[in-house]
């Protein structure tokens, strides 16, 4: 790449999902090329701040450190006109369709402008056959000047991968040299909002079986901060305070990795978690935003044909399939004999395989942070 400016745009849709996965995009775009000058522009800098703490949210302008690089960022909603005069800007990467703040499309669509500015649309990960047939298609845009092309995330070699930044290898790496607590199940919840009965049920009967067998045997419950966590915690106390139950406060990036990565088990949701659950070889559930018309299982079964390839045997493959989708019609009902089995052969460690061969590939799909940096230096 000659020009190494990036500007990264975000218009935050729900409070942390968003910014989560463009703060991820920038930090494993520097971690692979310090001399890149990136510009995050966020519309809301609050949520920004809260999980890189040191950004203060009333500055239309400022710089965050990175490990060695400096990040300038900026506020979507400024009003003075922000000028490519001294840093112009080829490369503009627009995530999840957030479209552009009006000053800078002044900018792209000035009349007299010559610079020719290429914009990526990274999208939102989706499991679905349509990642496949997006990833570098060309959009028309109403300048010659300004090319524009999708970059999609995704489980397959056709598409750009999932976002692997430095500091999550090293917790993954980590995670996997420390030694099993054989007196502990730990599960980790974070989803949207649903009931949990059946589930803490499920986890009080895992409890009191390996008691049987190990008095000092505990089911530890990680309840995220959230939407999910007034649910979970409503579900311990009608079935008893049996369990181990900790609330955990609002979570660093690298805080959160590293409890998804030496869980037993993980509940998550959106597309940030989903990508470090996947990532982390360990046994999950995924909880898809509720759509209209339930099309949120559409996109639960794309990603079941991407994960039931590595799960042997029928009934298992069967009964993962039944619980996620379960899992994900609103008022459904779980098959509670189906959900102990799952959680029971989770907690003895017979499903780890499966979901570490799952990681591996995905891992093989390479890095999309890595992915852009190459397709970029293809561009004329």
């Amino acid at each position: 790449m000659q020009n190494k400016n990036i500007m990264i745009l975000c218009k935050v849709v729900d409070n942390f999902g968003d910014i989560g996965v463009v703060y991820r995009l920038a930090k494993a775009l520097s971690d692979l090329d310090s001399s890149l000058n990136l510009t995050i522009v966020c519309s809301n800098l609050e949520s920004f701040a809260s999980m890189a703490k040191k950004i203060e949210p009333d500055k239309k302008s400022q710089f965050f450190d990175y490990k060695n690089t400096r990040w300038q960022i900026l506020d979507w909603n400024q009003s003075e006109d922000f000028t490519f005069s001294s840093k112009p800007f080829p490369i503009i990467l627009e995530c999840f369709q957030c479209g552009r703040p009006d000053w800078l499309e002044k900018i792209l669509f000035d009349k007299n402008a010559k610079e020719i500015f290429h914009i990526f649309n990274i999208e939102y990960l989706t499991a679905e056959e349509y990642a496949d047939d997006f990833h570098l298609l060309k959009c028309y845009t109403r300048s010659p000047n300004v090319k524009k092309m999708f970059f999609m995330p995704g489980f397959t070699k056709k598409t750009a991968g999932l976002l692997i930044d430095s500091q999550f290898l090293k917790t993954l790496k980590e995670s996997k040299t420390l030694p099993k607590n054989k007196n502990e199940f730990c599960v980790t919840i974070f989803s949207y909002e649903r009931e949990f009965v059946q589930i803490f049920n499920s986890l009080n009967r895992i409890q009191e079986a390996q008691r049987q067998k190990n008095p000092d045997f505990c089911v530890k419950v990680l309840a995220a901060a959230g939407k999910s966590l007034p649910f979970a915690k409503k579900a311990w106390e009608q079935t008893g305070k049996k369990l181990n139950f900790v609330q955990l406060p609002f979570l660093t990036q690298e805080e959160w990795d590293k409890i998804l990565c030496t869980s037993g088990f993980n509940f998550v949701r959106g597309e940030e978690s989903l990508a470090r659950a996947c990532l982390s070889g360990k046994p999950f559930f995924w909880h898809a935003y509720v759509q209209d018309e339930n099309y949120q299982l559409v996109k639960v079964n794309a990603l079941l044909e991407k994960i039931l390839p590595f799960v042997c045997g029928k009934n298992l493959k069967n009964e993962l399939s039944s619980l996620w989708n379960g899992y994900n019609t609103p008022d459904a009902e779980l098959n509670e004999s189906e959900l102990y089995d799952f959680l029971q052969k989770s907690a003895q460690g017979e499903l780890t395989a499966y979901f570490e061969n799952f990681s591996e590939n995905l891992f093989q799909n390479g890095n999309l942070a890595k992915n852009l940096l190459n397709f970029l230096e293809t561009l004329q």
